[in-house]
């Protein structure tokens, strides 16, 4: 009788136990997966991350590749120069050696010579130097994830390029800085004043600057076309259209040199609010969208005009060359939209 008693009690503990057992082994094989989950994830983040790096390398190698073409065409020319000067005969093989080598006095070209942008802009075509920025700043900073275009101009009232500059780093951390750099693009050909912005840069954000973080570029005053020649367009006045057509000429001068810096080029404006860890986000947004396989062109991370829009490196030459093909055509905000129907169809 003891023991019909005691035997609802036997079942109740055992059935305490096998329920604990298997919410024990529940849990354990929810978190293991979940483990599995966040390796696979990781690894796929990582996998997206080094196909950046070798994608922004190998377009490195292509663009120093063109340089070292350049570089042996002009040699050669030289080479055959000293020796008509001297009036002597050379052996086959000094020819074979001469024909091997052709261009030698560009020892350091600018990587924006590799667009071409002669067509649209052929003022520029006997003066290629006219190309080559007037670095005021760099600490020579590169192969970093994240390349910040701001390009700047000369206001009549207040301006805000100091605020959002301290904006931009006071909203990024210690890892997110040596990931990244900020070029500005003083839009101006006024020496003074570009030295006046840049020596202001330099004083109020001191240890963004020794770092690294930000570069400090400004055009040569012949980069730009005679802007009273531009065709009036979309019943725009002549100070609209050339308002518009310096902006379009001002990103493809800022995106020409930030190309070969990074792996991601992102264009703000001289005027934004950037939230905490907006580095990360974008970031982490572009390398999910090629971990998943997503074909993508521009990622958007704000609604206004041209702010925010982000582009890979390896990407940027397409969108310079419609940008220079159509700068008097239209603003620089209709053009990606207009780049973005065309490749979406």
């Amino acid at each position: 009788m003891g023991w019909t008693l005691q035997q609802p009690r036997s079942r109740h503990l055992l059935l305490l136990f096998i329920t604990f057992a298997s919410c024990v082994t529940v849990v354990f094989i929810s978190k293991s997966d979940t483990r599995e989950m966040y390796d696979h994830g990781s690894v796929t983040y990582k996998m997206a991350e080094m196909e950046m790096r070798v994608d922004h390398l190998t377009r490195l190698y292509e663009l120093r590749d063109k340089d070292v073409q350049e570089l042996i065409k002009h040699f050669s020319s030289v080479l055959k120069t000293i020796v008509k000067s001297l009036n002597v005969s050379v052996s086959g093989d000094i020819e074979s050696l001469i024909v091997a080598y052709n261009k030698s006095i560009e020892m350091v070209r600018s990587p924006m010579a590799n667009f071409d942008v002669y067509t649209f802009l052929p003022h520029l075509r006997s003066h290629k130097d006219y190309l080559r920025p007037l670095i005021l700043h760099s600490g020579g900073r590169n192969a970093v994830s994240m390349v910040f275009g701001v390009p700047t101009v000369r206001r009549q009232q207040q301006t805000y390029l100091i605020q959002t500059l301290i904006n931009l780093v006071s909203n990024m951390n210690q890892t997110e800085q040596k990931d990244s750099l900020i070029v500005i693009m003083i839009g101006e050909t006024d020496h003074e004043y570009t030295h006046q912005v840049t020596e202001e840069i330099k004083n109020r954000l001191s240890d963004a600057v020794n770092s690294g973080l930000i570069d400090i570029i400004a055009p040569s005053p012949e980069y730009y076309p005679d802007f009273s020649k531009l065709r009036l367009t979309l019943g725009d006045s002549e100070d609209r259209v050339r308002w518009r057509s310096k902006q379009n000429l001002d990103y493809v001068f800022l995106m020409m040199y930030c190309q070969p810096k990074g792996s991601f080029y992102v264009q703000l404006e001289d005027d934004v609010v950037a939230k905490p860890q907006f580095h990360t986000i974008m970031k982490k947004t572009a390398l999910q969208r090629i971990a998943d396989g997503q074909e993508w062109f521009i990622l958007d991370f704000c609604r206004l005009g041209f702010i925010g829009k982000m582009i890979r490196c390896s990407d940027l030459p397409w969108l310079i060359q419609f940008i220079v093909m159509f700068y008097n055509d239209k603003p620089g905000d209709w053009l990606l939209d207009g780049m973005m129907e065309t490749k979406a169809c």
